[in-house]
């Protein structure tokens, strides 16, 4: 009976500490439509001419633990779209810029 909650208990550890987020599925050259079927719809969205930010905060990022808060598992992330194709997509905020070749620029979270 110990052997069987132990090997239950392993496998509940072991799950718990995979996650797999809502940005796995996205990769540069995509296509809008794809990053949205990958991804889902955006959280928010700005434009600048011929580019595009989607912004995604993505809740299931962190490793769950029993002392984590919901403030720890959310990581924001950006993906950044020329003439509807990805250049540029990861974790962190876009910011625009005041002037520039590209008018975005995607700060990293730290």
């Amino acid at each position: 009976m110990k052997t069987v909650i132990f090997a239950l208990l392993s496998i509940l550890i072991l799950s718990s500490c995979v996650t797999r987020g809502k940005m796995t599925g996205v990769h540069e050259g995509m296509t809008k439509a794809e990053v949205i079927r990958a991804a889902g719809d955006p959280d928010g969205y700005q434009r600048s001419g011929e580019y595009e930010v989607l912004f995604y905060i993505d809740r299931s990022a962190g490793n769950w633990s029993a002392f984590s808060t919901s403030y720890r598992d959310v990581v924001d992330y950006s993906v950044i779209l020329k003439d509807d194709h990805v250049v540029e997509y990861g974790p962190g905020r876009t910011h625009q810029r005041a002037s520039g070749a590209t008018p975005f620029v995607r700060m990293p979270a730290r």
